[in-house]
């Protein structure tokens, strides 16, 4: 068997459809025709090799946590997080966002990068912006904006502002381009910078979306990897208005499947986010983590002094 070229820029899940669509294993897991455990076990028999058919093994193992229904899934997590007082309310113009879907899709350029954000976490945090009504939202580690462009309709629609912040100047103009083919650029500010010298420039945040990365041979452990989400928010989280929302990508701490690729992963990613984790602790009073792709953390700010004590 020869290996198989695939694309290696654009949204993972394109990658990922790609690659395995060929498999009737991997069909029938998306028609609901077989379980999410079943097809788990398919690719942990090692049935498939990822580099075979241009995939790494995150990609592969990523796989097996796609919902079947996005939609549904997205509906059923925003019950929850009302539920756990973290949104007012569930309803969102479900049907717009099928149509910015189905355009992004077509205009958006991604040129060289590849996006982990998946079809549902896009999906909540439209519906999220949507239903937090925001006046001012910041991306710390904005990226090529692909994670930012499913918040700015519901942004746009509350008269707000949203302030995109990378160190990449390349990634940074990429995103302007996009937003702008869109029509998405209106109270946008591109902050071509460092997140966390900003975050302390910051004052009366409504939202703040998560999802920077450094260097992953960085000098100090706390800017490494993910693990830069502590030092960010140490930055920003007093910026944030009581009450206001903290959406946080790459929070992949449950594994559901009893997967053993994920749970090696998990725990690198629980060492990462320790001092993350004590700081929502201290300023966040409700705190959900999602069973999403990749993870989704969705955090209250505390409405009164006293962290966890707030209402």
């Amino acid at each position: 068997m020869t290996t198989r070229q695939i694309a290696v820029s654009g949204p993972a899940v394109a990658i990922i459809d790609d690659a395995l669509s060929a498999f009737p294993e991997y069909r029938a897991f998306r028609r609901a025709e077989t379980s999410r455990s079943a097809y788990c076990a398919w690719v942990g028999s090692g049935a498939v090799d990822p580099g075979r058919i241009g995939l790494t093994e995150d990609q592969l193992n990523l796989s097996t946590r796609l919902p079947v229904n996005g939609r549904a899934h997205v509906d059923r997590i925003l019950g929850e997080l009302h539920a756990a007082g973290l949104i007012d309310a569930t309803d969102y113009p479900a049907e717009e966002f099928d149509a910015l879907f189905t355009q992004v899709s077509a205009g958006f350029r991604h040129h060289p990068f590849t996006t982990y954000i998946f079809p549902e976490e896009a999906r909540l945090l439209y519906a999220l912006a949507h239903l937090a009504a925001p006046r001012r939202t910041v991306f710390p580690g904005s990226y090529y904006g692909y994670w930012a462009v499913w918040a700015m309709p519901g942004i746009i629609a509350a008269g707000g502002t949203a302030e995109l912040i990378d160190i990449n100047p390349e990634t940074m103009d990429l995103a302007r381009r996009n937003l702008e083919a869109l029509g998405l650029s209106k109270g946008v500010e591109y902050v071509t910078g460092d997140a966390i010298a900003y975050g302390r420039t910051l004052r009366d945040v409504d939202l703040c979306v998560l999802d920077a990365e450094g260097p992953k041979d960085a000098a100090d452990p706390e800017l490494r990897d993910k693990a830069i989400y502590h030092p960010i928010m140490r930055a920003t989280t007093p910026a944030l208005r009581p009450g206001g929302l903290l959406v946080a990508h790459n929070m992949l701490l449950e594994n559901l499947t009893d997967n053993p690729y994920f749970a090696r992963r998990i725990s690198a990613n629980e060492a990462q986010y320790t001092a993350f984790h004590e700081h929502l602790a201290e300023h966040y009073d409700r705190r959900a983590v999602l069973p999403t792709t990749e993870g989704t953390g969705v955090y209250r700010k505390a409405r009164r002094r006293g962290g966890v004590a707030g209402d």
